[in-house]
């Protein structure tokens, strides 16, 4: 490691006191008869202080070394032996203390092993940093360092020179720039040593030439940490704005110019350093950065060159001319700040498409304009005779040579611009009903359209009316003048259209003709034909079962009525039938069918009845529209409608109902509840757990075989059931006793299978005071039998265990039986009606909603659901003879109505439904509702149309 105190001294001064040194040693070991010793010539090139090793050295010979051998003195002191010298003192070439007689120590730092070889393109294979070759650089990391020797080296150093050792080779980026005046330039530094990496904590020197404009404004600082301290890492300093001294960094940094994007971020690797740079002036900076520790002196320094120019220009913009119009190009170069002219400088045009266009007055594709005192460069292009198109024109900004600033010619920027050349054009396009009704209003609508690139001015669109035609309306700006509407246009831009609209009536076929003018003499026109007829043909269509809603798949007949109600036979009368999406023909298997009648003429009044078969596809509301035509131009249409729905899907579905009385009291001895359970689903249902839970205030006695009493201290009851079949009901009970009183005691029961079908149920009821029990505690009875249903109860209760003996097989009930019910004839019924048909849009649309039960008994668990079309919101939903609102809840696309736990025998109940659509659309409401009497469900639908808001 080098002395804190140590400072290089002067080039010049070591060379000279090392050389004399040199050349003294070498004539003192030949006077003693040393051997032949090297040492490096000066090289003459001036590339580095001394010639290469060992081929440009200088040999000094003296005679034998043989004849000193065995003898003392001064030369066994150099070789580790003891001479005649003072105690403490040290024996050299010079005698005791001399100059050469002091071993200096050797150096801190080993010799590195040979470094791995330099691949330009990836770097060495076994280093992870970066590899930075630089051209110039090959000479002085492939041959030995300029050594210095001089009176301090040890006489060891003078049989050898070193084979590696710290290069210097210097790199900067980037070496030569153009940046605008008052902006900041970073440049990069760093030193490649012997393995072809950069080195840290190397000091470099930053100069600045005195005739360079600018200055510097930051030097980088690595700011090193505490260990980097400690050895003595050298610390950068900005010393005048002219010279500055930095040191290669240790650690990777990001230099960010304080804006959020990160594309002008420069990043600095390990082992470089980084000056910026500033001038408020145009002119020439020339930096100049040298490593002061270099072993490679003529590959030490670098020196980046950087031109600060003060210039703004603005191209010319894209242009639209007319064909054969010469056009004109200004680009506007200005200085200091855009307030001077560049007066001097140079614009260089060139057309790309010289086919189309040349610059005047050469008739040249490429010409170079100066800028005026205006700051303008101006130029005219002129096209071509007969062409049209767009010219491509690129553009360069050059600055000349000046010499007052020795900055050499350059182009500072460079950009595009267009020339098109064109001319407006008109279009005209007319379209009407290729059949009217005889005196009935039909549409005419228009088009005036410019596909040109100019704007076409003072356009006139006029539509001529034959005799028998009558102008019911027209659009605001047109004008009916006699037998003519004219539309005036002011100016229609390129690539644009105007619409033009009428309503007309006629008494006979007409042929309606709409013509177009516009300056520059151009025009256009179109014409339409419309037939008129007194119309004699009517159609009807509808769904042989109208109430019945059709399931996917399966075949809808529609029923179609074609009537003429003329006073004329009809010739050649023919039926389409075509279908909607998702509706396929049955017989054709496509979407269309074909029929003619083929019996004759339709007569006046007759009807002709054809039946067509569909078969829906997807569900939905899918139509099926026939179209009946005849001779004369006579046709008809019409369309029909069902509602089609998809299977049933074999989901599993389960219910669970709890039956008991409502009122129990202390006295009672034994308080039966029941538990039935059906599979109201199309797929069996595996491993159904029942569980019910009840208050502390009863005490299990009983309960149907199977129960499994692990969580009776939670006060709960578990059942299994392996199996069980679709539609199949089974029941388990369970027997208590009260304890206590409870007027609002609660029995829970919750069913949930395998497949993931749940269901609950609650029973609230009241346990009322009465005798109290006996004192002595009742024995726990017998379980009562596997879950059946019906289930079989003793009709007496006992305190003895049941006999052991089972019921045969065929005296027992079937599990899977139903229970009887009573005598039921009626059914669930729904109502919707429409109080706002047709409504509007973001109005109130009212329906009102009734649930009735028609049957002889009463129903429950009556549950009441339905979707809401698309735009559509729900503003309130109440009972009619309870107007407080209703807590809907919305779950899966559908809104459920709040559960009718019991509607009993003949009992209806209305709600009031309060909905608001956002659009104009055909509205559709289907409800459905079903419960524990009627699983399978009934549903209600109601169509209304909402208009928009007038």
């Amino acid at each position: 490691m080098r002395p804190d105190n140590y400072r290089p001294a002067p080039y010049s001064m070591i060379f000279q006191a090392c050389f004399v040194g040199v050349l003294s040693i070498g004539a003192l070991l030949m006077s003693v008869g040393c051997a032949g010793l090297r040492i490096p010539q000066i090289d003459p090139t001036g590339a580095c202080l001394f010639a290469p090793y060992p081929e440009n050295s200088t040999e000094i010979t003296c005679g034998c070394l043989g004849c000193l051998s065995g003898q003392g003195g001064c030369l066994r002191g150099l070789l580790g032996h003891s001479c005649g010298c003072l105690s403490g003192q040290k024996c050299g070439l010079l005698g005791c203390g001399g100059c050469l007689g002091n071993k200096l120590p050797r150096s801190a730092f080993p010799q590195p092993p040979d470094p791995p070889r330099c691949d330009r393109e990836t770097g060495p294979a076994a280093a992870p940093e970066l590899c930075i070759p630089a051209p110039g650089c090959e000479h002085c990391a492939d041959g030995p360092p300029a050594v210095l020797l001089g009176c301090e080296t040890r006489m060891a150093d003078y049989s050898r020179l070193p084979t590696h050792g710290k290069r210097g080779c210097i790199l900067l980026s980037p070496q030569r720039i153009v940046a605008p005046v008052g902006g900041e330039v970073i440049l990069l530094s760093g030193v490649c040593g012997d393995d072809g990496h950069l080195m840290q904590r190397e000091p470099l020197e930053w100069m600045l030439t005195p005739e360079s404009v600018g200055h510097f404004i930051q030097v980088g600082n690595d700011a090193p940490g505490l260990i980097h301290r400690l050895a003595k890492t050298p610390l950068a300093d900005k010393r005048s704005g002219s010279y500055a001294r930095g040191v290669t960094s240790t650690k990777q940094a990001i230099i960010t110019r304080g804006n959020k994007t990160m594309r002008d971020d420069v990043r600095v690797e390990k082992g470089q350093t980084w000056l910026t740079i500033s001038s408020p002036t145009e002119g020439t900076s020339r930096v100049t950065v040298m490593a002061p520790e270099s072993d490679c002196w003529d590959q030490r320094k670098a020196t980046a060159t950087i031109y600060w120019i003060d210039a703004s220009w603005q191209f010319p913009r894209r242009q639209l001319l007319t064909a054969g119009t010469p056009g004109t190009l200004t680009t506007r170069v200005t200085r200091s700040e855009g307030s001077i002219p560049a007066v001097g400088w140079t614009v260089r045009y060139e057309i790309l498409n010289p086919e189309l266009a040349t610059f005047a007055p050469g008739g040249s594709p490429v010409a170079e304009v100066g800028v005026d005192e205006s700051g303008n460069a101006t130029i005219e292009i002129i096209p071509n005779p007969e062409t049209a198109g767009t010219a491509t024109v690129a553009m360069s900004v050059v600055r000349p040579t000046s010499g007052n600033d020795n900055m050499p010619r350059m182009t500072l920027g460079q950009g595009q611009t267009t020339v098109r050349w064109g001319a407006p054009q008109l279009r005209a396009r007319v379209a009407a009903p290729r059949v009217a009704g005889f005196e009935q209003p039909f549409v005419l609508a228009g088009e005036i359209g410019n596909p040109g690139d100019l704007p076409a001015r003072n356009v006139s669109a006029t539509l001529e009316l034959p005799p028998g035609v009558s102008v019911e309306s027209a659009d605001s700006f047109a004008k009916v003048i006699g037998n003519q509407i004219v539309w005036q246009i002011s100016e229609i831009p390129p690539l644009q259209q105007w619409e033009i609209q009428a309503t007309l009536s006629a008494r006979a076929p007409v042929l309606l003709r709409l013509q177009a003018r516009a300056d520059d003499s151009l025009f256009a026109e179109d014409s339409t034909q419309v037939d008129v007829f007194r119309p004699s043909l009517a159609i009807e269509i509808a769904p042989e079962e109208a109430d019945k809603r059709p399931v996917v798949g399966e075949e809808q007949t529609f029923n179609i009525d074609v009537v003429n109600i003329g006073d004329r036979p009809l010739m050649d009368v023919k039926l389409e039938s075509r279908g909607g999406p998702e509706m396929v023909h049955l017989q054709t298997g496509g979407s269309q069918a074909f029929k003619d009648k083929d019996d004759g003429p339709l007569q006046p009044g007759e009807k002709w009845k054809v039946a067509v078969t569909f078969v829906p596809t997807a569900a939905g509301e899918r139509c099926v529209t026939a179209i009946a035509t005849a001779a004369g131009g006579q046709t008809a249409e019409a369309r029909g409608c069902v509602l089609a729905v998809n299977p049933i899907p074999a989901t599993p579905a389960i219910n669970a109902r709890i039956e008991s009385r409502p009122t129990w009291s202390v006295s009672d001895d034994q308080i039966l509840f029941k538990y039935r359970i059906l599979n109201s689903g199309q797929e069996t249902l595996r491993n159904v757990r029942v569980s019910a839970v009840y208050d502390p205030q009863l005490e299990v006695l009983q309960a149907t075989v199977g129960m499994d009493d692990s969580e009776l201290e939670q006060y709960k009851l578990n059942w299994n059931i392996q199996e069980l079949a679709p539609g199949r009901e089974t029941l388990v009970e369970a027997r208590f006793r009260a304890v206590d009183v409870n007027p609002q005691s609660l029995m829970v029961l919750t069913v949930q299978s395998d497949e993931g079908a749940t269901a609950a149920d609650d029973y609230r009821f009241a346990i009322v005071p009465g005798q109290p029990p006996a004192t002595a505690p009742a024995p726990r009875q017998a379980p009562l039998p596997e879950s059946t249903d019906p289930p079989t109860i003793p009709s007496t209760p006992t305190d003895s265990p049941p006999v052991s003996a089972a019921p045969s097989p065929a005296d027992r009930p079937r599990q899977d039986a139903a229970p009887p019910i009573a005598a039921d004839t009626g059914r669930l019924r729904l109502q919707m009606i429409a109080l706002d048909n047709p409504a509007e849009v973001d109005a109130p649309i009212r329906y009102q909603l009734v649930v009735a039960n028609d049957r002889a008994v009463a129903d429950s668990q009556v549950e009441v659901r339905f979707a809401l079309p698309a735009g559509v919101s729900i503003d309130s939903i109440s009972q009619t003879l309870n107007p407080g609102g209703e807590a809907f809840r919305p779950y899966a696309g559908m809104i459920y109505l709040p559960e009718i736990r019991q509607i009993l025998a003949g009992e209806s109940i209305a709600y009031t439904i309060v909905l608001r659509s956002n659009q104009p659309q055909a509205m559709r409401i289907e409800i459905e509702a079903r419960s524990r009497l009627q699983p399978e469900g009934i549903s209600t639908a109601e169509s209304i149309r909402v208009l928009p808001r007038q």
